[in-house]
């Protein structure tokens, strides 16, 4: 039987970062005043949790909003969450094999809020790269890869997370607001890899697929990049490169013990994922 504590020796302050980061953890992306109404704390305290939270690297603060957000680094204390570092390592063989195969950069990518960050990064050998570092952070809603990872979250979890977002114009082609980014991550979903037609940045494409975890549910994805003008003609090099992608993002799901069968569960009446192809015996 589980003892109760003595009140007087619980630290308020620990439990306030603890209920701020479940807050997080359940609505995406929230400010300093939506944070102290919700736990009846002053304004003063809810920012000193903050900004500890953040000098520690476990939530961030969205240049755009103001609004604070977990990180991955959560990841870390939790073992039904997802590891980025094993993520990284199962994938990383599979992500060379593809990049040798379609000749251009690939990466491999999680969603940080609203936010997609790169964690891995396979360079091509072509003179004209695209430079997508690690660590490098993009809003999901102009990127293949945040919205191949969107497209497999329940709608009311991508309504929370971009309810009130501004949508910046990086390009002519950005999305503009949040009912074209469902109807867009609709057609994902039945296509099963999303685009990036020179959405964030000017003369950049790229493909990308979901990556899930054994427990059915979506935990990153993976992206093809590429300068447009070396795949002018877009169908084609969907083609080409998106077998090959497919075939990356199954293989790597099955290395983290995806079996294809459980996903659909997690979204009723959307359109499920094949399963993993079975390897040859």
């Amino acid at each position: 039987m589980r003892r109760k504590e003595n009140p007087r020796q619980l630290l308020q302050s620990v439990i306030r970062a603890f209920r701020i980061a479940e807050m997080l953890a359940e609505e995406g992306e929230l400010g300093v005043t939506e944070i102290d109404g919700r736990l009846g704390i002053d304004k003063s305290t809810a920012y000193r949790i903050l900004a500890t939270l953040r000098e520690m690297g476990y939530v961030r603060q969205n240049p755009l909003n103001s609004k604070y957000s977990n990180t991955p680094k959560f990841s870390l204390l939790g073992g039904t969450a997802p590891d980025m570092q094993l993520i990284r390592e199962r994938a990383r063989p599979v992500l060379r094999s593809l990049s040798e195969r379609v000749g251009e950069a690939v990466n491999l990518g999680c969603l940080d809020g609203t936010d997609i960050v790169y964690v891995e990064r396979i360079q091509c050998n072509e003179m004209i790269q695209v430079n997508l570092p690690v660590g490098r952070r993009m809003p999901a809603y102009c990127s293949a890869l945040g919205k191949a990872i969107l497209a497999f979250l329940p709608a009311e979890t991508v309504e929370k997370l971009f309810s009130g977002t501004s949508f910046v114009q990086y390009t002519e082609r950005t999305v503009q607001s949040l009912s074209i980014l469902l109807a867009e991550l609709e057609a994902i979903r039945s296509d099963r890899f999303a685009r990036d037609l020179q959405e964030s940045h000017p003369g950049l494409s790229c493909l990308a697929a979901p990556v899930f975890l054994a427990s059915g549910k979506v935990g990153a994805g993976i992206s093809v990049s590429f300068p447009a003008f070396r795949h002018p003609d877009m169908e084609e090099a969907e083609r080409t490169i998106v077998p090959a992608l497919l075939d990356a993002a199954v293989n790597i799901s099955g290395e983290l013990g995806y079996s294809g069968r459980n996903h659909e569960h997690d979204l009723p009446g959307r359109q499920p994922v094949p399963e993993k192809k079975r390897q040859e015996e």
